[in-house]
């Protein structure tokens, strides 16, 4: 979805998920619309309704109806008017209940859409929050074969040529999953989670040199394509060049770092690609591996303490 979201688009995308009816508002082409900035004000996106800092979406249940039912004519008049005054996107009314007739009639005219429900009103609050927030997330496109490897989404990189699709291919071979290939898409759904996805014209493709575009589903079965995967380790392919050739770097912690993606640290490991390795072995070895950490197992740390013990031990010895 684009960087803004119309009452049109909650409609059309939510009509059957929340049972909505629109009450006001079908020939609106030019209302009220939320942006991606708003999703960083005080005022939320969505919410019940709110005079102090009003929601760009209202959401109105029994307990605002019971709200308005009890205000003077004349309050509810001036309360009705603070509420169209700033200019929400929508108001929806929800627990089934019927929209009060002064808001039917302020809105009439307006750019406010005017909508119900039959589901009751946290529902609705709870899932257009959800909703919203997800459709105006931050999101890319990275270059790069994403898959399922042991239930941890693998984003696998590197230059054209280095054999990622291939790698893929093997890697399905032995039953993991693929989610994208090439292009696939990224969106930060939360503070701490990037959610990869696959455009719709790459779905269940991958594209392998001197085979062409292979279609994995018809291949594998369905079990081999999955819709979408939490974004946790990238495994870079580099071919190396002069002197990276000899096999230089850390021998106990192996090429590991981190690339920003949407800016969030995301862990990465460099494999070298060389002839005779086993990329897919590999590979499978280094997502154990990210999960034994994960867990707050880190070999080489381990490695390094058994042998500074072992040679405190033998200092102890020659004292003796």
């Amino acid at each position: 979805m684009a960087g803004s979201i119309t009452a049109r688009n909650l409609f059309d995308d939510l009509r059957q998920r929340l049972r909505l009816h629109w009450l006001y508002g079908e020939e609106l082409d030019g209302g009220y619309s939320i942006s991606r900035d708003d999703l960083t004000v005080r005022p939320a996106a969505v919410g019940f309704l709110n005079l102090i800092h009003p929601n760009r979406v209202q959401v109105l249940g029994l307990e605002e109806i019971g709200y308005l039912d009890n205000l003077e004519p004349e309050e509810l008049k001036v309360t009705i008017s603070r509420m169209f005054g700033s200019a929400p996107l929508a108001i929806i009314v929800g627990d089934g209940l019927k929209m009060p007739e002064p808001i039917f009639k302020a809105g009439n005219g307006g750019l406010t859409a005017l909508l119900r429900s039959d589901l009751r009103a946290h529902e609705l609050v709870n899932y257009l929050q959800y909703h919203v927030s997800r459709s105006l997330a931050r999101r890319t496109t990275l270059h790069g074969v994403f898959m399922e490897v042991f239930t941890i989404g693998v984003l696998i990189t590197g230059n054209p040529g280095c054999g990622k699709s291939e790698l893929a291919l093997e890697l399905l071979n032995r039953g993991h999953r693929l989610i994208a290939d090439d292009a696939p898409d990224f969106t930060q759904i939360s503070p701490e989670i990037i959610d990869g996805t696959c455009p719709e014209a790459l779905q269940d493709c991958l594209e392998v040199r001197g085979l062409g575009v292979l279609n994995v589903r018809h291949m594998f079965g369905d079990s081999a394509v999955k819709l979408n995967k939490f974004l946790r380790l990238i495994i870079h392919l580099r071919v190396p060049e002069g002197a990276h050739r000899s096999g230089s770097g850390d021998r106990l912690r192996g090429d590991t770092s981190t690339q920003t993606v949407l800016d969030l640290e995301i862990p990465r490991i460099t494999l070298p690609v060389m002839a005779g390795r086993n990329l897919a072995v590999i590979a499978e070895a280094a997502v154990r591996d990210f999960m034994l950490k994960m867990k707050g197992f880190d070999a080489a740390s381990e490695f390094i303490e058994r042998h500074a013990r072992l040679l405190n031990g033998q200092s102890g010895d020659l004292k003796d």
